[in-house]
């Protein structure tokens, strides 16, 4: 019964460009629908989303954050007690992907020890409508180099959104 309380309550924390669709992925993981109108998020904004695995309720905590730079220094602290950190860029703009090194490095700073890292391409929707900038093959590069774990998705349609986050419980439920 999903009334009952949790086994286990994990923490992650999404940050990538402003623009890329964290909000918009948040959004279709919890409620299974996408909203054309989302407005950048100011700050920080969260939710929570209880699965079942293994017979076990297991609660994520999704902390959404800004991506503008001059949202950096609070996104930071974020990443302290960090179970899970997801880095999402748009595989339609290069700058997006370009800017993933840099939040790596922040997370490298921030995170501590055992929190699992994923990157997410997101917007594959859009590639039947604009040039897509960033090869998979690159971003599967960028993601071994960091020992990331690597999709691809759509928060649009939906391609994608839950196995990821799947994965991510089982492996911070380790």
């Amino acid at each position: 019964p999903a009334s009952c309380s949790p086994d286990c309550i994990f923490k992650v924390v999404f940050v990538g460009n402003s623009g890329v669709g964290k909000s918009s992925f948040i959004h279709r993981f919890c409620y299974d629908r996408f909203l054309a109108e989302l407005n950048a998020t100011i700050g920080i904004d969260y939710q929570v989303k209880s699965l079942i695995m293994d017979d076990t309720q297991v609660a994520l905590q999704l902390w959404d954050t800004a991506g503008q730079e001059r949202f950096r220094s609070i996104t930071k602290q974020y990443f302290r007690k960090a179970d899970g950190i997801v880095v999402m860029y748009d595989v339609t703009a290069e700058c997006s992907f370009l800017a993933v090194r840099n939040w790596m490095s922040s997370i490298q700073e921030g995170i501590e020890d055992g929190a699992v890292v994923f990157l997410l391409g997101n917007k594959l929707d859009a590639v039947q409508r604009e040039t897509r900038n960033v090869p998979k093959v690159e971003g599967e590069r960028l993601a071994k180099e960091y020992k990331a774990v690597f999709y691809e998705c759509s928060a649009m349609t939906g391609y994608n959104v839950m196995e990821p986050m799947l994965h991510m419980a089982r492996s911070v439920n380790r």
